[in-house]
């Protein structure tokens, strides 16, 4: 099996989505020390998380504190850090503006069909929802990285 020492979630702006995916996996028991970390493909300067999004973690135990958003850059692509898109609009944005850069979608690597709900604008009960959806499936990615099982290739993930 591949070992990766890091794990980049991405999603669009790295202000609820990917935030709520980095603060459920350092909740979770891991069997290897990972660095955790989340970017955004439109975070065009540091924001913090969004109100809402912290205090549905917040209600849930999950603190993440002075986090600030990031853009994704060619920087955050190399053999010990696996990429992962939350979902399959940011997994083609990755592969249309990063190439050749191996970019994993979350739903191959956990091999379930993820649904999240956008709650952008909407109210707190929908950000909670939204990170009940991203527990589930982070949860799952957690024992998938606990059985220590070799990532799929690139290509796979897209079945």
């Amino acid at each position: 099996m591949r070992y990766y020492s890091r794990i980049i979630f991405v999603s669009n702006t790295d202000t609820s989505k990917g935030p709520m995916a980095v603060g459920v996996l350092k909740n979770c028991v891991l069997n290897k020390p990972i660095e955790i970390e989340s970017r955004g493909l439109v975070a065009l300067f540091p924001e913090p998380v969004n109100e809402k999004s912290e205090a549905v973690m917040i209600s849930n135990g999950v603190r993440l504190e002075g986090y600030t958003s990031r853009q994704l850059s060619e920087e955050d692509f190399n053999e010990s850090t696996l990429v992962v898109a939350l979902e399959e609009e940011q997994y083609m944005a990755v592969k249309e503006k990063f190439t050749d850069a191996p970019v994993y979608l979350l739903e191959g690597l956990i091999g379930e069909r993820v649904e999240l709900i956008d709650p952008y604008g909407k109210a707190l009960s929908d950000y909670g929802q939204c990170f009940e959806q991203i527990q589930k499936y982070i949860e799952r990615l957690a024992v998938v990285i606990n059985e220590e099982m070799e990532m799929p290739s690139e290509g796979e993930e897209e079945e």
